[in-house]
């Protein structure tokens, strides 16, 4: 004859058996829908290459708006609202596009570079207009070949 007691006990362990085999596979299908997930990419092309007469190959936005650097001195102030900086879209960090692009702080947004100096528009620029050359300091950002500056 079987004991009340341990029909109990056994009803008992078998709930807590089936209570932990249920949180081990629902933590498991959560494991595996976190890896199947797509990782976030802090990556975003913001530049291409292309060739406008006479300066040859240099570097414009994805939209085609020609790009310049200043290769020397800073732009600040007043200087800013006639060269716009290009900066990384947000939660982007990794610029793409061409070699030696990288990013700067800009108060507290990332302006790309190439080649270690920060890349501007110019206001008056129109379409794939290149109006901005030797104006106030800056150049076309020309591709160079050559390494990259660490």
């Amino acid at each position: 004859m079987r004991r009340i007691g341990s029909t109990r006990q056994w009803a008992l362990r078998t709930a807590t058996a089936v209570a932990v085999i249920g949180s081990v596979t629902g933590v498991s299908a959560g494991l595996v829908a976190a890896q199947a997930a797509p990782a976030v990419t802090k990556k975003a092309v913001v530049v291409k290459v292309v060739t406008r007469h006479p300066f040859g190959k240099m570097l414009a936005t994805t939209h085609g708006r020609s790009l310049y650097i200043k290769p020397s001195g800073g732009c600040s102030g007043a200087c800013l609202g006639v060269w716009p900086p290009l900066f990384m879209p947000k939660g982007k960090t990794i610029p793409l596009g061409t070699h030696c692009l990288g990013t700067m702080k800009a108060g507290h947004r990332r302006q790309v570079t190439y080649r270690g100096k920060r890349l501007y528009l110019f206001a008056s620029d129109t379409g794939h207009s290149v109006r901005g050359n030797n104006m106030g300091g800056f150049r076309v950002a020309k591709i160079s070949m050559g390494s990259c500056p660490h």
